[in-house]
């Protein structure tokens, strides 16, 4: 990472120290590459080579979100024991300890037993992973100040995002050499790759021991069942989970089987997933800054409402690359989806996130954010399962759609999942209107403005001009 990144005007103006920082750029750099190394369309690749099914891919989905229902012993412990970054720390590392054994399921003869240790490695780090990212949530939502969130997490994830891209690529530069060096044992360039996720994973780690603690503050304790009332008790936020919770149900019913519908319906090689990720990486990357901007100078919902609509259409036209059949723009409209989804996602993941922050009240982030963690794993794990057996449910059951009495289009099983996401994300925007932010809605602040001049001449005096409230 070149010296340079720091941006100190950001440090200085926002107090947060230079060196603190510059090991939160870090974590996210090397978190990012793990994620991606250990995720995504490798990981559903690996599955797919070892003979997956789409209902087991729906499982290897849902684990990392349903394990985050260890938010709830998360905040007990981070409640109780309140040493955030202690315990950040130490449970993170034990999570990703996890990762040695998955050097071994590429090497497993019997494919049955792999794709079980596969999904049992998910099932032990992901949990451990979970507490550590609730202290880690909490944590950081002290160590940065609110009015910069949008600027300070958009430069970290810029930074993550451009490491994840090298990261893809290398992946999947070792998986593909090592297939066509050795086309008998073509599952062993995953080993390689296991390997860099062990490496990025430690370096992540160092960089959280950079990072300096911020204590808790002193506060009445709480029954249990008192202190996880509280987000549920505030209308404000429970508005936020209930959108954030929807949101995430509706992704995640389509999201984990991209690659699935590439590789196995469009019968694509697995370089063809990995550069789609690529192309849409950097998509997240050129746009960040501009998203981190529109967050801090309107509103988190208004980049929401840009971003969530980019995303859906994103996923229809999915659904028209290959219907009724693969044609001449199938591979353009999906490039052209993937960028869609790459600069939507990166407004929606920074914009989500600094909502779900900055709607908790100081000092009891680490049971708001674990609540809505809570809410979001349980609505995001389900997806993915519900997907899953409904598309190996309706396999091979020929679903036609007629359109007056010249075109009959047979939909594929996961063309009926890409079409239900989009609607159930129709659905969840309906549910981010109500939800009271400090700031300026981008599309009103425009009608406002243009109002104004109309308003000045009528009268012959200019009025001040100042704009509604999301």
């Amino acid at each position: 990472m070149p010296r340079d990144f720091d941006l100190p005007e950001i440090t200085q103006e926002a107090s947060l120290p230079r060196p603190a920082f510059r090991a939160l750029v870090l974590d996210g750099v090397f978190s990012q590459s793990l994620g991606v190394l250990t995720s995504g369309a490798l990981l559903v690749g690996c599955a797919l080579a070892l003979g997956a099914s789409p209902a087991y891919v729906g499982v290897l989905s849902a684990i990392p979100l349903l394990s985050q229902l260890a938010h709830v012993p998360a905040v007990i412990l981070i409640e109780r024991v309140r040493r955030r970054k202690a315990i950040c720390i130490a449970v993170t590392l034990a999570a990703r300890l996890m990762l040695l054994p998955l050097l071994i399921v590429p090497l497993t003869g019997n494919r049955d037993l792999a794709l079980a240790l596969l999904a049992g490695f998910l099932a032990i780090s992901c949990p451990l992973g979970a507490v550590g990212g609730c202290a880690w949530m909490s944590w950081t939502s002290d160590l940065v100040p609110r009015a910069r969130l949008g600027r300070i997490f958009s430069h970290r994830q810029l930074a993550a995002n451009l490491a994840a891209t090298l990261a893809g690529l290398a992946g999947a530069g070792i998986v593909d050499e090592w297939a066509r060096q050795f086309p008998e044992f073509r599952l062993g360039g995953y080993c390689g790759v296991f390997a860099l996720a062990i490496a990025a994973a430690m370096l992540s780690t160092w960089f959280l021991t950079r990072m300096p603690d911020v204590p808790m503050k002193q506060v009445e304790p709480a029954p249990l069942a008192r202190l996880f009332a509280r987000p549920f008790r505030d209308r404000n936020y429970r508005r936020v989970m209930t959108f954030l919770g929807a949101w995430n149900f509706a992704i995640n019913l389509a999201m984990p089987f991209f690659t699935v519908y590439l590789v196995r319906d469009l019968g694509t090689p697995l370089t063809v997933p990995i550069i789609l990720t690529v192309l849409a990486q950097l998509a997240n990357t050129a746009s960040l800054p501009w998203w981190g901007r529109l967050c801090d100078r309107y509103s988190n919902k208004a980049a929401i409402a840009l971003a969530g609509p980019a995303l859906l259409f994103a996923i229809l036209l999915w659904v028209a690359a290959a219907e009724p059949a693969p044609h001449a723009m199938t591979f353009p409209l999906i490039f052209a989806a993937q960028v869609l989804v790459g600069a939507a996602g990166a407004g929606l993941d920074l914009a989500c996130g600094n909502l779900a922050y900055k709607s908790a009240p100081a000092g009891e982030t680490t049971v708001y954010l674990g609540t809505n963690g809570l809410i979001k794993s349980l609505a995001g794990g389900t997806a993915p399962l519900a997907g899953g057996m409904l598309a190996q449910g309706i396999a091979g059951t020929p679903i036609h759609i007629a359109i007056g009495s010249l075109m009959v289009i047979d939909l594929a099983p996961l063309t009926i999942l890409f079409l239900a996401a989009a609607g159930a994300g129709a659905l969840a925007l309906l549910a981010l209107a109500p939800i009271a932010e400090a700031g300026r809605g981008f599309l009103r602040l425009r009608l406002w403005r243009r109002a104004q001049p109309a308003a000045s001449a009528g009268s012959g005096a200019i009025a001040p001009i100042t704009s509604p409230r999301s």
